[in-house]
């Protein structure tokens, strides 16, 4: 979302719309981003070859699914390679994806939530007959 504001309406080159997510905040994604426009503008490589080095590293940081490494991965592959228009609407589309996964997350917690639930107390009856 940040990076496609960055892009579109601020109308940022990708180097500067890296270096403006990682001003400021101390989280993942402004590391991740510090460290792609790090590699972009120090070792001379594409944004491409940047954001997939970095994926690779923070790739232990990060507990995602395979689904969501293949997106972030789809990402990198179109950055810089199209105009901002088309770049704001793969971003936009990579967005509505990353909702339709988070809500798929959502629902397999809810389901195993109920099972733990249920299991904690089948455990607690199993050892208070045990004990009896």
């Amino acid at each position: 979302m940040e990076l496609e504001n960055e892009i579109h309406y601020m109308n940022r080159p990708l180097g500067q719309a890296f270096m403006s997510l990682s001003r400021g905040k101390k989280d993942r994604i402004s590391g991740f981003a510090r460290r792609v426009c790090e590699l972009h503008t120090k070792m001379e490589i594409s944004i491409e070859a940047a954001w997939h080095k970095c994926l690779e590293e923070f790739r232990s940081q990060w507990p995602i699914h395979r689904e969501e490494w293949d997106l972030l991965y789809c990402i990198g592959e179109v950055l810089g390679k199209t105009d901002r228009e088309n770049q704001s609407s793969f971003l936009s589309l990579m967005r509505e994806k990353f909702a339709v996964r988070e809500k798929a997350a959502e629902e397999d917690r809810t389901k195993k939530d109920k099972l733990y639930k249920n299991l904690g107390v089948l455990g607690g009856l199993a050892v208070v007959l045990v004990l009896i």
